[in-house]
C-alpha cells in the first residue's frame, strides 16, 4: 500500500536539491574572487547608499562594476563611502534632496554623493583624461525618455571624433 503524503519529499526532489546546492558551492569555489567581491559590495553598503542617492533601485551587477571602478580611480573611496553611509544613517534623511540641501559643495560627503550620482547617471567614472566607461545604454540619464526615445548609438554624430584638416575635432559629422 503506497502512502501519498503531500509533505513527504520525493527522492527525485531531494536529489535535485542536493545537485543545486552542490553546483552553487562549486561555483563559489571556482570563482572565490567574485564571491569575495559580492561580500565586499554588500558590506560596504554601496547599493543602499546608491539607491538612496539616485532614488531608484540599483542592480548588483552594475553596482559591482561601479564600485570596482570607483575604488580603482580613488584609493580613498571605501573610506569616503563609509563616511557618507554613516552620515546618512545618523541624520536619517527622508530624500536625497534633503541631504543635498543640508550641505554645501565643499563638504566631503556631499562630494562623494556627487561622484556616486554622476557615475550612475552618466555611466562614467573618473575625470579628465582618466574617464572609464562603465555603462552606456544602462546609464540612468536615459531613463526619463526610455519608453519614447532610443538610446543614441554614437556620441556627437558620425565622425565626431575625426580630426579636421585644421587640427580641430569635427563635431558636426564633417571628416578629414
Amino acid at each position: 500500500m503506497a502512502h501519498n503524503n503531500s509533505t513527504a519529499i520525493s527522492r527525485r526532489r531531494l536529489l535535485q536539491g542536493m545537485g543545486i546546492l552542490s553546483l552553487g558551492a562549486m561555483c563559489n569555489s571556482l570563482f572565490p574572487a567574485r564571491a569575495l567581491a559580492a561580500d565586499q559590495l554588500a558590506d560596504s553598503g554601496f547599493l543602499q547608499v546608491s539607491q538612496f542617492l539616485v532614488s531608484r533601485p540599483c542592480g548588483p551587477l552594475l553596482g559591482q562594476r561601479y564600485y570596482d571602478a570607483l575604488t580603482r580611480h580613488d584609493a580613498q573611496f571605501s573610506q569616503k563611502l563609509s563616511s557618507l553611509k554613516t552620515l546618512l544613517q545618523q541624520r536619517n534623511f527622508s530624500h536625497v534632496d534633503e541631504f543635498l540641501a543640508a550641505f554645501t559643495a565643499d563638504n566631503s560627503d556631499w562630494q562623494t554623493a556627487k561622484t556616486l550620482i554622476s557615475a550612475w547617471y552618466t555611466g562614467v567614472v573618473g575625470s579628465g583624461s582618466d574617464l572609464e566607461l562603465i555603462a552606456y545604454a544602462d546609464a540612468m540619464m536615459y531613463l526619463p525618455t526610455k519608453d519614447i526615445l532610443v538610446v543614441p548609438t554614437y556620441g556627437g554624430g558620425p565622425f565626431y571624433w575625426a580630426v579636421t584638416q585644421k587640427g580641430q575635432v569635427a563635431t558636426t559629422g564633417e571628416h578629414a
